[in-house]
């Protein structure tokens, strides 16, 4: 599954090891057809911006988006648990779920960050990383929604993961998450009240904790889900 293996890729902290590999991306995402063309284009217009930026920029304008705007988190459990304690035991049962595969995290990450998901997704059978990837559709389109306001190019990423999967956001759940919180850029002030939240979606229900994904898939060999560490 070298789709989510190219989008995990580039929805992680941006290095210069990424960076000297743009070119070879959008050929695998044609040779696989999994996204469609007209997703594949939009992924393809991304690319083309990461590469004409440069790197620190691009560090500093993640870092902008997904480590002090709280309503862009890339860490799935938050939008869902905030910092409860039911957060905690969603990734305890995450991580089992990585380890039942043979897959070790080899990063600082919480098992909850998007594109470690996305590294696991990519060990599943096509239609079993589809309905995983369902299951947390609701915090993907809302936080797409939110870059979207923001004019941000990695939009384009999360719109690409939407089309993945038949599972179809909820419009009164995106709606309400809009209202709550649009994912404006904040102030200092704003961005220490924001972590204050208990849930970046408190009150509704994006989505359940991915508890039976993998449920099929026998043990494999053991390898590591290797991601650079970001700004965290």
């Amino acid at each position: 599954m070298k789709t989510l293996r190219i989008l995990s890729a580039l929805l992680a902290y941006p290095t210069k090891e990424m960076m000297t590999s743009l070119d070879k991306l959008v050929p695998l995402l044609k040779d696989e057809t999994w996204l469609p063309k007209k997703e594949i284009e939009k992924v393809e217009s991304f690319i083309s911006y990461l590469g004409s930026k440069d790197l620190l920029d691009l560090q500093e304008e993640y870092v902008d988006l997904f480590d002090r705007t709280p309503s862009l988190s890339l860490h799935m459990f938050e939008h869902v648990h905030g910092e409860s304690s039911e957060r905690g035991q969603a990734m305890v049962d995450l991580a089992a779920m990585y380890d039942e595969i043979g897959l070790e995290i080899a990063s600082n990450e919480t098992p909850d960050y998007l594109p470690l998901f996305l590294e696991y997704l990519s060990q599943l059978h096509g239609e079993e990383a589809q309905q995983c990837l369902g299951e947390v559709i609701n915090v993907i389109a809302a936080v797409g929604k939110r870059l979207e306001k923001r004019e941000s190019e990695y939009a384009n990423i999360f719109n690409a993961l939407c089309s993945l999967t038949t599972a179809i956001p909820d419009e009164k759940f995106l709606k309400k998450a809009m209202e709550m919180d649009n994912g404006h850029a904040l102030s200092m002030d704003e961005m220490d009240d924001a972590w204050e939240e208990q849930a970046a979606f408190d009150g509704l229900s994006p989505a359940g904790d991915c508890g039976s994904c993998g449920s099929n898939i026998p043990a494999k060999q053991k390898v590591k889900i290797v991601m650079e560490e970001g700004a965290n």
